[in-house]
């Protein structure tokens, strides 16, 4: 056997048991959400982001602080580190989420939420991560390109109209919820309890974007958020 289809046959033996065991792959799925890339693009650069502007490690600081060459990287990292481990699990599990029993189902969005949750609670930092925007697009994708895909173009609109990346992303947030209620009713003219299992995981994750923004909140209503990466954002 080649070198190369030995490394696959490996990958994917190992990714059916890690799938196999429901407690380990949300672990791990924690653990990969941890990982804070825009902290270690800081420190590459000799900078504390949480130091530094809103003293944040996502994205969107990043690019203020230490300017685009990073923050574009590091949000291309923390959507991979979403996307990449709910879509192997996915595939793992058949790859269509209609077909997975209800245990399944719950694990799988159990991965996802542990990778939203490792972003923003990483325990790599004493649980002091980012606000989890990036890596909550990147499981979104995983879960249905549609939803992404309109919860992006909610964003970017939002963005183009008010420059302030804070709202853009909690209303982008409230397009998810909208979406998934609409894209996985069932079908059914009375909807049973699993019909509501995304909508509510997805709901949840809302609500955690919300909380996550809350100080950008009060600012957005007493007229002192900044617009998109000005040098006085917090």
């Amino acid at each position: 056997m080649e070198t190369s289809n030995l490394t696959l046959f490996v990958f994917l033996n190992l990714m059916d048991l890690i799938v196999s065991m429901p407690l380990l792959s949300i672990i791990l799925a924690y653990v990969i959400g941890s990982i804070p890339f825009g902290y270690l693009a800081g420190k590459i650069k000799g900078v504390d982001l949480r130091e530094h502007g809103s003293k944040n490690i996502g994205a969107t600081n990043t690019v203020r602080v230490l300017g685009k060459k990073w923050g574009i990287p590091v949000f291309i990292c923390d959507f991979l580190k979403g996307f990449l481990p709910l879509l192997m699990v996915k595939w793992v599990m058949g790859g269509d989420l209609g077909d997975l029993s209800s245990a399944q189902l719950l694990q799988f969005l159990g991965v996802m939420l542990a990778l939203i949750l490792g972003h923003t609670y990483t325990c790599f930092l004493r649980f002091r991560g980012g606000k989890g925007v990036a890596t909550t697009a990147g499981c979104l994708f995983a879960v249905s390109p549609l939803m992404g895909g309109i919860a992006v173009a909610v964003w970017v609109l939002c963005m183009a109209l008010t420059r302030y990346v804070s709202l853009s992303s909690m209303v982008a947030g409230l397009a998810m919820v909208v979406v998934s209620c609409v894209e996985f009713d069932g079908g059914e003219p009375e909807p049973s309890g699993r019909d509501w299992i995304i909508p509510g995981a997805i709901f949840f994750i809302f609500v955690l974007v919300v909380y996550k923004h809350r100080a950008n909140i009060g600012r957005l209503l007493n007229g002192t958020e900044p617009k998109a990466f000005s040098k006085k954002s917090h």
